[in-house]
């Protein structure tokens, strides 16, 4: 292990995670404990933390516990990602698995994507008025605006989504 009197590399830190063994037990056991994910996929996470943690610019102190944040990081991220994929296709049936179907289902993987990407006021009133169907004036009750600044408003947030989704 890397001493930890002076601050080691990204990349020094990175091998010494892929070439610790016990470590890498230690890190594929929290995930199967703490998360329940498989011991195939922690160890692909492991890898990935390991690229991860190449890739920082910063002087690392504490290497171990550092390898153990990034990587528990990761693990929740996998889970996240996997959560949201697996209710995507729950609301496309298999049955309905057509090229159309597919199409749509990528459509709402990207606008999902973009949401995530906008500011909180302008998911609101997106959602409001084309997702929940209220009109111009019934989303400006809501927020507290006159209908003109909703709409405008409106407009300024549809452009931040087309740019958030590459449209």
């Amino acid at each position: 292990m890397p001493s930890r009197i002076r601050p080691h590399s990204g990349f020094e830190v990175a091998e010494y995670l892929v070439l610790d063994r016990k470590l890498v037990r230690k890190l594929v056991a929290l995930a199967r404990s703490q998360f329940g994910i498989d011991d195939a996929d922690a160890e692909d996470l492991v890898q990935e933390t390991a690229l991860e943690i190449a890739r920082s610019p910063a002087l690392i102190a504490s290497p171990e516990g550092y390898a153990f944040q990034v990587f528990h990081n990761r693990c929740a991220r996998f889970l996240e990602r996997r959560t949201r994929t697996s209710a995507l296709f729950v609301e496309t049936a298999d049955w309905d698995r057509t090229p159309a179907a597919d199409e749509k289902l990528d459509e709402r993987v990207i606008i999902r994507a973009g949401f995530a990407r906008i500011s909180a006021s302008c998911r609101a009133l997106l959602t409001s008025h084309y997702v929940e169907g209220a009109s111009l004036k019934e989303t400006a009750l809501r927020s507290g605006h006159s209908s003109k600044q909703v709409w405008k408003r409106l407009s300024a947030c549809l452009k931040k989504l087309k740019g958030a989704i590459g449209a």
